[in-house]
């Protein structure tokens, strides 16, 4: 049962309007005027190819019963002042009671870096927002309810919604400028390695934050394509191009789903028969330390963890990695505040090396 609508929006409508010489809605547009265009949009049909590419496919998703129930309808816009403006128009012309259209909750969502007039800012930044964007709503809702339609916007961006649709296992509709209704894209295969994701989460979950200094790619050919480097304050770091932002939210789904298959077995313990045991220096000294890893002793497969190493002056993001000792039951840790770090080992169930990078993608994305 599908039932929430993720829409590209273009400006498409704003280019009707000029070419159609009626003045009152240039006004309108000149204007800004959202009501005043909202009604004069309500007089005309779905199928004027005056309405926009986005009404005329939206009118043709609910017509065709691709989408069952009208919940939620998310409208992805440009990062502009027009492309602002249409998802406003939008909005109100789609949260009409007097439409046989209407959605329950209409929601506007600008996507930052996506416009024209920075191509790299657009490549860059834009895309790999549209990515995040989209795959936030698929972790709110549930990708088995969502539907794409991706007709509205800059070419790239219908492009990449829909590659995102096929990754996030959502179907995703177009509307073709001379075709009278959507259809839904085929899906295309897509082989990706959950193993490769999985053995390098550590490393994804930094570049899908600030980045990191150093070029994984150097090392490891196949972070070509996934990553980018980008200057900031001076410095030059390595950052998930959009392709690589979509690899990993693809795999956080796939994960999410495969959670329970791919995770240590459960250590039996209650969280308090989880031995927490802290070195001599550290005790009572990095505040928040301890309710950090008392939330990770709630976590099944842990079955001990203990502290090794305390600098009140080294000033570490919290992390999760493989030990330098090799050990498949052993996770290294560390907590940082943004003054001092502590390090410590997590003991765990885990008998291979697969389940220990599986714990460790799943640490990062509960504990954090």
């Amino acid at each position: 049962m599908r039932s929430v609508l993720i829409c590209t929006v273009g400006t498409s409508l704003i280019g009707n309007i000029e070419k159609s010489g009626d003045a009152q809605l240039k006004e309108f547009v000149r204007k800004k005027n959202i009501k005043g265009l909202t009604l004069a949009l309500a007089d005309l049909k779905p199928s004027d190819r005056m309405i926009g590419a986005e009404i005329s496919s939206i009118a043709s998703i609910l017509d065709k019963k691709i989408l069952q129930e009208r919940t939620y309808l998310y409208l992805l816009v440009s990062d502009t002042e027009d492309g602002v403006f249409i998802g406003n128009v939008l909005k109100s012309c789609f949260e009409r009671k007097q439409t046989p259209m209407s959605f329950e909750k209409v929601i506007v969502q600008r996507i930052t870096g996506l416009m024209d007039e920075s191509p790299r800012r657009f490549r860059s930044e834009g895309l790999r927002n549209l990515v995040r964007v989209i795959a936030e709503i698929v972790r709110k809702h549930d990708s088995s309810s969502i539907l794409i339609n991706a007709t509205g916007g800059y070419k790239a961006q219908i492009s990449f919604a829909g590659l995102i649709g096929q990754a996030l296992e959502i179907p995703v509709c177009y509307l073709f400028e001379r075709f009278s209704e959507v259809i839904e894209l085929p899906p295309q295969p897509v082989s990706l390695d959950m193993a490769f994701w999985l053995s390098n989460a550590s490393l994804f979950y930094d570049l899908a934050g600030e980045g990191i200094d150093s070029d994984p790619s150097e090392t490891e050919p196949r972070f070509s394509s996934l990553v980018e480097t980008v200057e900031e304050g001076g410095r030059k770091l390595s950052t998930f191009s959009a392709t690589g932002q979509l690899f990993h939210e693809t795999f956080l789904h796939l994960f999410e789903k495969q959670r329970t298959l791919l995770l240590p077995p459960d250590s039996g313990l209650a969280p308090e028969e989880k031995n927490i045991k802290f070195e001599d220096h550290n005790s009572g000294k990095h505040k928040g330390l301890k309710e950090y890893l008392n939330k990770i002793r709630q976590v099944s497969y842990v079955t001990r963890i203990y502290t090794h190493y305390y600098n009140p002056d080294l000033p570490l993001k919290n992390y999760f990695r493989f030990p330098k000792d090799g050990n498949v039951s052993k996770i290294e840790g560390g907590y940082g505040d943004g003054k001092r770090t502590t390090k410590f080992d997590i003991l765990t169930t885990a008998k291979t090396t697969d389940q220990r990078n599986a714990a460790i993608a799943d640490l990062y994305s509960t504990i954090g």
